[in-house]
């Protein structure tokens, strides 16, 4: 948990200094993602799709925005989220750049015969960039993900319909009385390396 507070503090203060900075000019990225995800039942699943978003010059330190899509046809899985932060800058010249990122993101993974299950993430990763020219560059990048899940999928439905959140004697004490106690069936935290490649516009 020290962690997970350590992290967060990093992204607020990358992105701080940035805004700080009113750092210009911006840049648009696509890239391709993949991720190997632990899964908490010990499960390795590969997911893999796209991202996109926007962010600071890539040649400064500053910050990053993005939306991202990954899925798995074996499980028949699909993962949403969006995540923002800071990135700093450690090597800039007129033909390569070079960067750390650290964030904070929120996401949700539906796949089949499981509840839908949101988490909190941490993404921290490395970023290296070739410039085409003045606007473009092609970039790859290798990290790590934490995934948290905070769903809320513990329900009690009584025997009116309605549903409450409690588990105790005295569930739909007001409502009819207890219908069945519903158990979780969400996926769970997972965690894994990261890896992206993708073509920015810088402007």
């Amino acid at each position: 948990m020290n962690k997970l507070f350590v992290a967060i503090l990093a992204s607020f203060a990358i992105c701080s200094n940035a805004q700080a900075g009113n750092l210009s000019p911006k840049s648009v990225f696509a890239e391709y993602s993949y991720q190997k995800g632990d899964f908490e039942n010990d499960n390795g699943v590969d997911m893999n799709g796209f991202g996109i978003g926007l962010s600071s010059s890539p040649q400064a330190s500053g910050w990053w925005g993005k939306f991202e899509y990954q899925s798995n046809s074996d499980f028949d899985g699909d993962y949403y989220e969006v995540s923002g932060g800071g990135h700093y800058n450690f090597l800039s010249n007129d033909r390569f750049y070079a960067l750390g990122t650290v964030g904070l993101g929120v996401g949700v993974l539906d796949v089949d015969s499981f509840d839908n299950t949101s988490y909190i993430t941490i993404p921290l990763g490395l970023e290296a960039g070739v410039n085409l020219n003045k606007n473009f560059s092609v970039y790859g990048g290798v990290g790590y993900k934490w995934a948290f899940d905070v769903s809320n999928n513990d329900k009690t439905r009584c025997n009116d319909g309605s549903t409450s959140n409690s588990s105790g004697s005295g569930s739909c004490s007001h409502h009819g009385g207890v219908n069945y106690y519903y158990a979780s069936n969400s996926i769970g935290d997972f965690d894994g390396v990261t890896y992206k490649a993708g073509l920015r516009y810088n402007f």
